[in-house]
């Protein structure tokens, strides 16, 4: 099997395979990693206007940027060089891009203008489909 699932390599050291023997506690460790960044990012993301702080600029144009911080990938919400935002940044998360949109337009109305992708995240954020940049909205 190409990508075998953590039920797979399971299944398949139950049956005697010695390499899934070998291999699940790692493969283990590797899923319950990654089941704990996801849970970390539920607690932490955006997900409410009232997270977001309050601002007085009139015109309101966001960047949404990557950021390495202490070995993670961050999304970075940013107002000119001022950061509003940290969070875990995860491949292909669009959808999230959506999202956060959605909550500075509803949090700051007509003042908002817009949140645009820098170039360093657009691989993060559109994932391998950079088709998605051509039809991302900013506004």
């Amino acid at each position: 099997m190409l990508f075998p699932s953590l039920r797979d390599t399971e299944e398949a050291a139950a049956q005697g395979n010695e390499a899934a023997i070998r291999e699940l506690p790692k493969f283990r460790e590797q899923v319950a990693c990654a089941q704990a960044r996801i849970d970390r990012f539920k607690r932490e993301k955006l997900d409410s206007i009232e997270r977001l702080p309050e601002l007085d600029d009139e015109k309101l144009e966001f960047t949404w940027d990557i950021a390495d911080a202490a070995g993670e990938k961050c999304q970075v919400i940013r107002l000119g060089d001022a950061e509003i935002w940290r969070e875990l940044a995860f491949f292909d998360n669009i959808r999230h891009y959506h999202e956060v949109k959605e909550l500075l337009r509803k949090k700051y109305g007509s003042r908002f203008k817009m949140l645009k992708p820098t170039e360093a995240s657009q691989e993060w954020l559109c994932g391998d489909n950079a088709g998605k940049l051509f039809r991302l909205d900013y506004t």
